[in-house]
């Protein structure tokens, strides 16, 4: 350990061979105290010993404290930008007086907002204390969403969505960065799946709500405003509630204490690929972009989005065509909800209970949409009933994506590069989002949307098959790795290659910059 001018405390890690280059030369690696958030607290735990019984009351506290507060923000996050859908059934489109195809740009404005500002906002996030940037953001997002029942023609409706975009793009990237600065390696799955599974619980609320409000009769107000400004006020009270209480790191959390601060930092380690670094690395950008997984991740995530589009915007839609009235599709809209939470939770908790089965799980839940993409597709149109339950299985689609952000936590080492491989996942998802929309043409009601269908099939089939190619991509990089290693006579026990795969991961370095480092399936 060395100190510089300004009397840093500094790590430096001996040079060794990379074996994602598989050439001579070797690396240094550096890490601040001031950049790395909770370096200081590691340094410590070298000498801290814990019982299991103290980390598992570390774990519990973190479930009860944090996790929470991610699964009502995302939540939040998509009950406003999808309160488009329940707008919708409820006369939005007449009291704008736009038409078809100018309702569905407000689908896609969104994401065009999400699009410019997922990078800066990931940035801020960075930067920043994380509580402090996310609970001002949802304060803000949650009156823009509110003031949308002030609009009244198409300028001002794309507008009031382009700036919810921008304001909700740091939401779920930067929920999907904070989560491995919290939880252990086999605990992400299930985690993650859970607050991602919010999207189904707001889902079901916002049904409920918008089903109560379609019966309000005592109010001047219309149905799709109250619908808006009831779910922006509320998003609003609980951006303060964040700005006041959601720690930025395990470091600076107020309901640890000291020991267990380090007891979590300790923790999270263990996943090798650091906790986070303020200081953004242009060399990490660079090295992200020279990865496949980038590429493969952010295809995967048009081929994703294009049915998210449609069903995540026009699912009442969708569901009234099969000939029910707007109380009936509010209600009949549930079941949807209820069994894509039923799919992440079972999928995140078989994921984390089984060693190397995240790629399975995706597989599993992309196949079940692309069996459910063909019965609605193709199943005679008078099967209402068998056609309805297939477009409820379409839910599966929430499982692949988001595994997919799993997998980024889970294999992505570097801060920098972790959140360059986010942003660019999430510029695909906002890529799809803005076509999806468009693949629902109106005039096709009678038929059952089958331009929407097809287009929902073509892109989990794609998606399917990228994510096999990943899969496959990270296996066999796992047996070069495993080559170079015997060629360097390197001879260690898998406890002694993780804990030097761990002491490297906290200095900020990539897993490409880790020759101890190895791919979680």
């Amino acid at each position: 350990m060395s100190r510089d001018e300004k009397n840093e405390t500094i790590i430096g890690v001996t040079p060794v061979v990379s074996p994602s280059v598989g050439g001579e030369k070797g690396y240094t690696t550096f890490a601040s105290v001031e950049h790395e958030v909770g370096l200081d607290l590691y340094q410590r735990s070298t000498d801290v010993e814990y019982t299991p019984q103290e980390a598992k009351k570390v774990l519990r506290k973190i479930d009860g404290w944090i996790l929470p507060a991610f699964c009502i923000t995302q939540g939040l996050a998509f009950l406003d930008k999808t309160a488009l859908n329940y707008g919708n059934l409820w006369g939005m489109r007449a009291g704008l007086h736009v038409s078809t195809s100018q309702f569905s740009w407000f689908a896609s404005a969104f994401y065009l907002g999400y699009l410019v500002f997922a990078w800066p906002g990931n940035i801020l996030l960075q930067k920043y204390p994380t509580g402090k940037v996310m609970g001002s953001i949802v304060f803000l997002w949650g009156i823009v969403c509110a003031c949308t029942a002030a609009c009244h023609n198409f300028a001002g409706g794309l507008i009031n969505r382009i700036i919810l975009g921008c304001l909700e793009a740091a939401v779920t990237p930067g929920l999907g960065l904070m989560t491995p600065m919290w939880w252990k390696l086999e605990e992400q799955p299930v985690r993650h799946l859970t607050w991602y599974c919010f999207n189904g619980v707001a889902s079901i609320i916002g049904s409920l709500i918008s089903y109560g409000l379609g019966h309000v009769t005592s109010t001047k107000v219309p149905t799709w405003a109250l619908i808006f400004i009831t779910f922006g006020s509320f998003t609003s009270l609980w951006g303060i509630y964040l700005l006041i209480f959601l720690p930025d790191s395990p470091a600076s959390a107020r309901f640890l204490t000291e020991d267990q601060k380090i007891i979590a930092v300790k923790r999270v380690a263990q996943n090798r690929t650091g906790t986070k670094n303020t200081v953004f690395k242009i060399e990490q950008v660079k090295e992200a972009f020279m990865d496949p997984k980038l590429y493969i991740l952010f295809l995967a995530s048009i081929a994703a989005q294009i049915p998210n589009g449609v069903v995540s915007n026009f699912s009442s839609i969708i569901i009234s065509g099969f000939g029910f009235d707007q109380l009936q599709t509010t209600l009949l809209d549930i079941p949807n909800s209820v069994v894509q939470i039923s799919s992440l939770i079972l999928s995140g908790y078989l994921a984390g209970r089984f060693k190397n089965s995240r790629a399975i799980m995706m597989f599993i839940g992309n196949a079940t949409c692309i069996v459910a993409a063909c019965a609605l597709t193709y199943a005679p149109h008078h099967e209402t009933w068998g056609r309805l339950v297939a477009f409820w299985f379409t839910s599966f689609q929430s499982v692949g994506f988001s595994l997919s952000l799993v997998m980024i936590s889970a294999n992505v080492g570097g801060y920098t590069k972790r959140q360059t491989m986010t942003t660019v996942t999430f510029i695909g998802y906002c890529v799809g989002n803005i076509a999806g929309p468009h693949v629902l043409i109106g005039s096709e009601k009678a038929q059952g949307y089958p331009t929407a269908t097809k287009a929902m099939l073509a892109g989990y089939v794609a998606k399917t098959c990228l994510h096999l190619v990943l899969g496959f991509y990270m296996w066999f990089s796992n047996r070069r790795w495993d080559k170079a290693a015997a060629a360097r006579g390197e001879v260690l026990s898998e406890q002694e290659r993780a804990k030097k795969a761990e002491e490297i991961g906290m200095t900020d370095a990539t897993e490409w910059n880790n020759p101890y480092f190895r791919y979680a399936l």
